[in-house]
């Protein structure tokens, strides 16, 4: 009876073991750095995206809009299209708000259940038909698990879309390999499968575009394993169910690619040449770059020290020459692959692994125009093939050392490549939970990344480091002298110090770059009207809402031209304009108090902030406004509740107490007048207007017990 239990109870506890070790390592590289803020692209894709922050928003319109939150068949839509990935993000911040933290252990979670999934996966790609508990597979999942090159999807939020998009490129393959493993399978059962792996290429296309692939993965995984027991390609040809599966399943590409082309209105993303100067090169100059860059993208997989988030402008200067000495990693690159290949005719393995690792990267390989030169995160199931290589030439190695010490070495050589990359995913992934680590880190690896010295100077300007944000957005411009946003943004930093001068040369070679920058034209006009050209800055705001219709911004900076200019009407009616283009434009509703308040319209007032406090519910600015002109409408006891609740609700916030100390005096009620304005000094001591109001009513009450 013992011995009978043993073999059963035995699986169990070493699967534990095994799945349990792949979750450790996968724990040791993200969770102590899971918290942090939202950096880089999680800003514009989850902060600022409606779709994302709006839990109302109907499904329907996820799928009518782009990653971003832009309808997808518009003209400056990326036209990227992962309207899963997106209703993720929407109804995990609904459950738990907006916390970068939450999101990032999903993000982790996401990426230990694919580790545990790819044992599994891996032995389907192998074609093994008995289930070694540490065999190859089982250590390239350990590979992948650690392996540093996956950081940026991890720790980055937005890779959220490469993590589901891999969940449902493995879960098809693993589905795939049930037809795999038995080559007699009924017509219905072969329908079935492929039916079912059609479902997940749709599901993870929804999630990332690279989920295309998963069919001529699927199809490339069954000539090979079927290349490996027949003798030539024409016996494979005449296999009737093998050609059928093949065209099915590439009929089914082409319609998903059509379907998906039909979405976004067969229009193609209109990327600046600046995010990818491979892309817009021409002739010989493309061809040898864009070989470069498979060079490179390999490298990154052998040694992933390399690791920005951002390769654009001349982070890869572009090779023009056959003598560029770049050339010579070319060159090993397909020698090394050449030299596998011509070596392995008997070795399905490599050549599965090397189709695992080519066909995802497809999309990501030049043939199509993308707006990026490199990027980490497209590699992340490419990476698949990569680590079932490696751990399956780790394998051979083993197998073919016949002493005992080199295989001890071997296998100390496959456990030291995996603790210096648990060693370097900490270090990367500590990188990610700051804009500030991050954009720092990009020096050491693109210094001559102008975007890299721009992000620096933004974040610098956000923090108010002005010393900083100078210099670094200088350095910007001088390594991208077109660099139109810089220009913009150092124009900028010129007028908050009011040197209006330079803040015009600036924002001028801005607009120069880019004529259609309305963002700058709009700066432009601000800059003028603090130099009071007046007729120059109507000119800008025009221009700026030419280039784009819906831009509450600039109209609210046309009233505050307009108010400048002493014509409060026209004003009015342009700031009544913004709030109906952006109900939440809190600066023009109190602009509207503020000029109805100053004109004693107190009436006004409080319909404006009726008006405002329907699209602004408990906004304490608005509240504020709407209890001064009740108090000074003589509406007492109205004022009074509302100065209660503000009191109430921000307890340190000086003006409140102060404000509600003077309607006390003017209500007569000096005794609750003076502890107010006491109150207020003891949250700011500083408070002139309080200690001038509290003069005020010492001196009356003086005057008063005088005439007594």
């Amino acid at each position: 009876m013992g011995t009978n239990l043993r073999p059963k109870s035995l699986p169990t506890f070493d699967s534990l073991i095994r799945s349990g070790l792949l979750v450790l390592l996968s724990s040791c590289c993200y969770l102590p750095y899971r918290t942090g803020t939202f950096v880089f692209d999680d800003s514009v894709a989850i902060v600022k995206n409606k779709d994302v922050l709006n839990s109302d928003t109907p499904l329907r319109e996820l799928f009518r809009h782009d990653f971003w939150g832009t309808n997808l068949t518009d003209a400056s839509s990326h036209k990227s299209y992962r309207p899963l990935t997106v209703l993720s993000f929407q109804q995990e911040v609904k459950r738990y708000g907006l916390d970068a933290t939450h999101m990032k252990t999903t993000n982790w979670l996401l990426h230990t259940i694919i580790g545990l999934l790819l044992p599994k996966c891996f032995r389907a790609v192998s074609g093994s038909r008995r289930s070694q508990p540490y065999g190859f597979e089982y250590w390239a999942a350990v590979l992948f698990v650690v392996h540093p090159i996956h950081t940026e999807a991890v720790s980055g939020i937005v890779g959220r879309a490469e993590l589901l998009a891999s969940f449902w490129f493995i879960f098809g393959v693993i589905i795939y390999s049930c037809l795999l493993k038995d080559g007699h399978s009924s017509i219905r059962s072969q329908v079935t499968i492929i039916l079912a792996v059609f479902i997940c290429t749709i599901i993870s296309i929804l999630c990332k575009e690279t989920g295309i692939t998963i069919l001529a993965t699927c199809a490339a995984l069954d000539i090979l394993k079927h290349l490996n027991t027949h003798s030539s390609i024409r016996s494979i040809l005449k296999n009737n169910f093998l050609m059928a599966r093949v065209i099915t399943m590439f009929l089914m590409t082409c319609v998903l690619i059509y379907c998906r082309l039909w979405v976004q209105n067969f229009t193609g993303p209109q990327f600046r040449d600046k995010d990818n100067q491979v892309a817009i090169s021409q002739g010989l100059t493309k061809i040898l770059s864009q070989n470069y860059l498979y060079s490179l993208n390999l490298w990154l997989l052998i040694c992933p020290d390399w690791l920005s988030f951002d390769w654009a402008l001349d982070s890869i200067p572009l090779v023009s020459s056959l003598f560029d000495y770049r050339l010579m990693f070319v060159i090993i690159f397909y020698t090394f692959v050449i030299s596998i290949l011509l070596r392995t005719k008997a070795r399905t393995h490599v050549l599965r692994g090397l189709a695992l690792m080519v066909i995802p990267f497809l999309p990501a390989c030049g043939l199509i125009r993308v707006g990026f030169v490199i990027a980490e995160r497209v590699l992340y199931i490419p990476s698949l093939g990569f680590c079932f290589l490696v751990a399956f030439g780790f394998k051979h190695l083993y197998n073919k050392a016949k002493v005992r010490w080199i295989r001890r070495l071997i296998g100390l050589g496959f456990g030291f490549l995996c603790l210096l990359f648990v060693l370097r995913t900490i270090q990367r992934s500590a990188h990610w939970t700051t804009e500030h680590l991050l954009f720092r880190s990009a020096l050491r690896i693109v210094p001559n990344n102008a975007k890299v010295h721009y992000n620096i100077a933004r974040l610098a300007t956000d923090h108010g480091d002005r010393e900083t944000a100078f210099a670094f957005y200088k350095q910007a411009i001088k390594l991208y002298p077109e660099y139109e946003a810089a220009h913009m943004n150092l124009g900028n930093l010129y007028r908050d110090i009011q040197d209006y001068d330079r803040a015009l040369v600036h924002l001028k070679k801005a607009i120069e770059f880019h004529e259609d920058f309305h963002t700058a034209w709009m700066n432009l006009g601000i800059v003028h009207a603090a130099m009071k050209n007046y007729d120059a800055a109507l000119a800008c705001y025009q221009r700026a809402m030419l280039k784009q219709k819906h831009y509450p911004n600039c109209m609210f900076n046309l009233g505050n031209l307009y108010n400048d200019m002493g014509k409060q009407r026209l004003a009015l009616a342009t700031w009544n304009e913004t709030v109906h283009q952006d109900p939440h434009h809190i600066k023009a509703w109190n602009n509207m108090v503020n000029v109805y308040d100053n004109a004693n319209m107190q009436q006004q007032v409080l319909a404006v902030t009726d008006r405002a406090l329907k699209h602004l519910p408990g906004n304490p600015t608005l509240l504020a406004s709407k209890a001064t002109a009740l108090a000074k409408m003589g509406q007492f006891h109205q004022a009074e509740r509302i100065y209660a609740d503000l009191i109430a609700a921000n307890p340190q916030v000086e003006k409140y107490h102060q404000n509600m100390g003077v309607l006390y005096h003017r209500w007569g009620k000096l005794d609750q007048a003076e502890h107010l304005y006491r109150e207020a000094l003891k949250l700011n001591p500083r408070s002139e207007m309080a200690k001038t109001n509290l003069a005020k009513l010492l001196a009356t009450s003086a005057k008063r017990r005088g005439k007594f």
